[in-house]
């Protein structure tokens, strides 16, 4: 049997569509880990963490093939990295961030604990990598081909339908970057809002669930 592949099985919620659509994803297993990087995507604060969280995910989803007991395993390639980044009004200017990297619901945090273990990180990474219980939520989304800056097309795109839909974002000084293509400073990326599911008129329909 053929490994799971995000890129193909979820192509709408991993959208690489300009187009903007909307998501509302539950609450699902995450690695995680947090800091502040004032170079964005180049920063080595940045650099690292991603480097260690991906490295994690890669690790589990190695299994038995690694002495990772995992009850219910099927074969799968690792979801993308994607970061929440906030701390300012403009893309330009936030700096704090957290990564997400989603996990299928049959790994538990036991896998997540011996993988890390498996790595032998240096303390001062490892102690910042954590498995949270977490909930994207409503979000509004749309792919940018181009690097994020204040004036990239998506943001405008993503702007005009919450007008034109009377939307509120959640938000107002954060963002997530969805690296579906990796997650070097020049890559393209899907960009999502977090908006407020109280207001605005959107079609059940157009909302892909999760």
């Amino acid at each position: 049997m053929s490994e799971f592949d995000w890129e193909k099985v979820e192509q709408d919620e991993y959208s690489r569509s300009a187009r903007p659509s909307f998501v509302k994803l539950t609450t699902r297993s995450y690695i995680t880990a947090m800091g502040v990087a004032p170079d964005r995507l180049a920063d080595a604060t940045f650099i690292d963490l991603a480097a260690a969280v991906t490295a994690v995910a890669k690790q589990i989803s190695e299994g038995p093939n690694v002495g990772i007991k995992i009850p219910n395993f099927k074969a799968y390639r690792p979801y993308p990295l994607q970061a929440v980044w906030s701390g300012g009004d403009k893309i330009s200017n936030r700096r704090v961030f957290r990564i997400w990297l989603k996990q299928p619901l049959f790994i538990q945090k036991e896998q997540f604990t011996e993988a890390v273990a498996q790595l032998d990180f240096d303390p001062a990474i490892a102690t910042q990598l954590h498995f949270e219980q977490l909930a994207e939520g409503f979000e509004i989304q749309s792919f940018s081909d181009t690097p994020l800056d204040d004036s990239i097309a998506a943001l405008t795109r993503i702007q005009t339908t919450i007008a034109d839909h009377q939307l509120v974002p959640k938000f107002n000084d954060r963002h997530r970057e969805v690296y579906v293509a990796g997650y070097a400073p020049d890559s393209p990326v899907l960009l999502r809002v977090a908006l407020d599911e109280n207001f605005g008129q959107v079609d059940e329909a157009q909302v892909v669930y999760n």
